[in-house]
């Protein structure tokens, strides 16, 4: 008799767990870098121009566990590197956007404010990920 045995929790739960902790390490590549190229390569006078490149370095790495790893994505990696840094972009739009309104409309102690800009943010990118733009292997 064949029994078959279920993962007790869903394939969403998974993915998203998985996509947090690309988030962790997005963000300490990102600091990280940031701080190299500030402190230690001589972009200190240039914190924006070392900031976009450290960044760029969270996105980039952010794809590649996202579609690898977390959603397994078998789809082209152009036809969802282009569609998943646009993603990204709107977001860094939508978390600057909440932390504005947070701070300056409900007057939200920082702390607040930068928590519910992250959560928004982040419900934002997992969301377009998982059902747009690796869609065919996520769901």
């Amino acid at each position: 008799m064949h029994t078959e045995i279920s993962n007790p929790r869903p394939k969403w739960l998974v993915q998203a767990v998985k996509f947090g902790a690309v988030g962790i390490l997005n963000t300490a590549i990102d600091l990280g870098l940031y701080f190299v190229l500030t402190r230690w390569l001589g972009l200190g006078g240039l914190p924006v121009v070392a900031k976009s490149i450290s960044y760029t370095a969270g996105i980039l790495n952010s794809f590649l566990w996202n579609k690898f790893w977390t959603f397994q994505s078998r789809a082209g990696t152009w036809a969802t590197l282009i569609p998943f840094i646009l993603t990204a972009l709107v977001g860094l739009g939508i978390n600057a956007g909440t932390l504005q309104l947070c701070l300056k409309t409900f007057h939200l102690p920082e702390l607040v404010a930068l928590g519910l800009a992250t959560l928004i943010t982040l419900f934002w990118n997992f969301v377009i990920s998982k059902f747009i733009i690796f869609k065919e292997s996520s769901q």
